[in-house]
């Protein structure tokens, strides 16, 4: 609150720098390209801000097949992580 504005943003780029750490752990991915973990992080933060409107969701008692849409879709992107771990692993074996 009283901190300066550089303090200010230093905080919250580390807790952005958590969160996507987090993030790359949850899905396995810490070991990706520098290239490719750009994207990652920017994704990462786009699903961050996902969750909240989850949780607004059950929250708001929405019909049972809107939240299942979004169950469904929220195992998909899980799928594409897999996916994407899988193929870095691929592409790095490659280059071998």
């Amino acid at each position: 609150m009283f901190g300066t504005k550089e303090s200010k943003e230093a905080k919250r780029q580390e807790k952005e720098q958590k969160e996507v750490q987090k993030f790359l752990e949850k899905y396995q991915l810490e070991d990706i390209s520098e290239k490719d973990l750009v994207v990652l992080k920017r994704i990462a933060n786009d699903l961050a801000g996902n969750g909240f409107f989850k949780a607004g969701m059950a929250l708001s008692f929405a019909k049972a097949e809107e939240q299942a849409k979004v169950s469904y879709l929220s195992a998909l992107v899980e799928q594409n992580w897999m996916i994407i771990r899988k193929l870095d692993e691929i592409s790095k074996k490659l280059d071998r």
